[in-house]
Formats: C-alpha cells, sequence, structure tokens
C-alpha cells in the first residue's frame, strides 16, 4: 500500500501514523509519496519510512505564475507516481490531502487501484474536494465534514493524533500553577500573523501584569525577527521555528495561540490545552476559519479573525483565564472530551474492509 501527501506537516503527519498503523495492524508493505517541495523530505526519512517523491507544485495561497507552474506539474506528477504504484505493485492508496495527494491518487484509480482519502477539515480542502469523484472510501474527522460528501462513502474516523489523549489534560494540573506556560504555534508553515502580533499582546498582558512563560513556534518563518519583537517588548520568550518531538511541548503548555489548523486542533484536544485560536487568511473555502468555529462551540475555546484582532480585549480575556483556574481546568476538559483516540487504526481497518468486502462480493 502506498499513502500520499504533503506540502504541510499536518498532511504529511497524518500520512505517516495511517501507514504506521496500517503495517502495524496488517504486516504489509508501505511507502510514502509525496512532493519535492514540501516537509516531506525531512520528515518522512526522519521517521524511517520509504520514501517516493514526485515534482508536484503547490496551488492554494499561490500567485498566478505559481499556480501556472503548479498546473504545468500535474502531468509529470501523475506519470511519476504512476511509474512508481506499478513497480511497487501497489494494491491500495490512501490520501491525506494536500497538493501532494492528488497525483497518486488519480494515478491510482487510473490503475484500478482502491483509493481512500483522509479529509481533517471541517470543509474539504481543495484536493479532496477533486478526488472525492475518485475515492472508493472517504474517511472524515467529524459528522460535519462526512456531510460536505453527500452520498460519498464515508466514515467517520477523527483525525490521526500522535499524542495519546490523557485520562487528565496537563492544563487540569497546570491551571491553578504559575508562571503560565503560553504556547504559540502557527502550523509547519507558520502564520506571519501572530509571529508579528503576538509579542504585543503579550506584552500587553504582561503589563497587567501576568506571570507568564512563552514558548514560540515560527514555523517556515526564521525565528530571528520575532524573538527581536519580544526582546523590544520585554517578553522573554522561547523562540524556535520548528520541533519534531511536539508531545513535550504541548506537556508543558498551560495555554496555546494558534492557527487553526486540523492537526494543531487535534493535537490541542488530545493535549487537553485551552485555546485563543486565529485562522490564516486566503486558505481554500475558509477551512481554517470553519475549523476555529467548530472547535471553539464544541470546547469553549476563543476564535478571533485577524480583522477581530483587539489586544486590549485579549489581553483582559487572557488575564481573567489565568485569574480563574476552574475556567482553564473547564476548557481543557471539554478539549480532550472531544479527541478520538485510534484515528489512524481505525482508517486503516475501513482501508482494509475494502478487500474483505470485494472477496465476499467476488463470492456471492
Amino acid at each position: 500500500m502506498a499513502v500520499a501527501g504533503g506540502g504541510t506537516a499536518g498532511h504529511i503527519l497524518t500520512a505517516l501514523e495511517i501507514l504506521s498503523a496500517y503495517r502495524k495492524e496488517f504486516a504489509c508493505e508501505g511507502l510514502f509519496i509525496g512532493s519535492e517541495t514540501g516537509f516531506e523530505s525531512r520528515l518522512v526519512l526522519h521517521s524511517g519510512e520509504r520514501l517516493e517523491l514526485v515534482p508536484a507544485l503547490p496551488w492554494a495561497r499561490q500567485k498566478l505564475p505559481a499556480r501556472m507552474q503548479a498546473i504545468a506539474s500535474l502531468l509529470p506528477a501523475f506519470l511519476a507516481a504512476r511509474r512508481i504504484l506499478l513497480r511497487e505493485r501497489t494494491e491500495l492508496v490512501i490520501g491525506a490531502g494536500g497538493y501532494a495527494s492528488l497525483a497518486p491518487c488519480i494515478a491510482g484509480w487510473t490503475l484500478g487501484l482502491r483509493v481512500v482519502i483522509h479529509e481533517a477539515n471541517a470543509v474539504p480542502g481543495l484536493a479532496n474536494q477533486f478526488l472525492a469523484r475518485f475515492a472508493t472510501l472517504i474517511c472524515v474527522d467529524s459528522e460535519e465534514t462526512a456531510r460536505h460528501f453527500g452520498a460519498k462513502r464515508v466514515a467517520v474516523t477523527g483525525t490521526p493524533c500522535h499524542l495519546p489523549a490523557s485520562g487528565a489534560p496537563p492544563a487540569a494540573d497546570a491551571a491553578a500553577a504559575t508562571p503560565f506556560r503560553i504556547l504559540v504555534l502557527g502550523g509547519s508553515e507558520g502564520s506571519p500573523w501572530l509571529n508579528r502580533q503576538v509579542p504585543a499582546l503579550l506584552a500587553e498582558l504582561r503589563r497587567r501584569p501576568a506571570n507568564f512563560t512563552v514558548h514560540h513556534l515560527t514555523g517556515m518563518e526564521a525565528p530571528g525577527a520575532t524573538q527581536a519583537a519580544y526582546d523590544s517588548a520585554g517578553v522573554p520568550a522561547r523562540v524556535e521555528g520548528w520541533v519534531d518531538d511536539m508531545a513535550p511541548v504541548y506537556a508543558a503548555a498551560t495555554l496555546a495561540i494558534a492557527c487553526p489548523g486540523a492537526r494543531t486542533l487535534a493535537e490541542l484536544s488530545a493535549a487537553g490545552i485551552p485555546a485563543l485560536l486565529s485562522p490564516l487568511p486566503g486558505i481554500a473555502h475558509g477551512h481554517h476559519a470553519a475549523n476555529a468555529q467548530l472547535y471553539a462551540a464544541r470546547t469553549g475555546a476563543r476564535f478571533v479573525s485577524e480583522e477581530e484582532w483587539d489586544i486590549a480585549d485579549l489581553a483582559g480575556w487572557i488575564e481573567s483565564l489565568f485569574a480563574a483556574p476552574e475556567r482553564l481546568r473547564a476548557i481543557g476538559e471539554r478539549a480532550r472530551a472531544c479527541a478520538m483516540t485510534g484515528a489512524a487504526r481505525a482508517i486503516a481497518r475501513e482501508s482494509e474492509q475494502l478487500f474483505s468486502n470485494a472477496s465476499q462480493g467476488s463470492a456471492k
């Protein structure tokens, strides 16, 4: 079997967890097919999995010349993916979303293979909206996501997350402890908005005064400018670009200020961390905003767009949370209650069931 996806860490890590779960459940051979331009080379090779690259290029949030190049890359990527699948005698392709999943999934369909896609967002991304017509099975994060696929065969599995849902969220133990620990993250690509605006927000919070520490992950953006902004504002902060092992990072957090990518929300749920969510603008079909609205309604997290960003108001909200440990605990507990365990294993089992169903059908 092959998993496909990429561009951002959310798609890549999801695909890797599905591949690992499939191998553990069914002792099969597998490989990862990704793009030459994303995080695949770093994350997949670090995991020890086999990696094959195709010349796919991103479309979303690109300017016209880059979009023309993305269109031109589709045929070479498709042909490369088809060669890989034929050479490996692949029987199943599972796409985890992102532009890098398009060519392998379409190539699998043209070869008559079973094609499964996983959609983690509340509103499907562009790649999965297109691939849905070729999919034998669509696995989704929630019932809200399932509604977007109509009569297609859909299984609600949740979103794979390497963090096991804890019996008691860290916030439940840390809510009354000081200093409070604020985690800022915008996903693997980073959020230019959070990287620019959060230092000023936390400078205002520090003037209240509030006792807290900061760990800020800038993603693909170099951390230097953000570190300088904290230093200028007089806010002690640890600023990094990317951390491979996020488990201890989440374990140390009291409150997160984050972009509502689907993978990030799954991790915040598993860790039971209250959150202030600010979507990246320009995301296809506004799925960041849809993720944030759904997650906020379920957990009590706060959702604020860039247009609504008000430093004094947000600093006051954080200050009020820190002054009321029971509110922090309640939001953390509601977040943890939303965590779905065993998502990668569920996707593997649903995918393998396609072969059992085919065997039963042919025997009749």
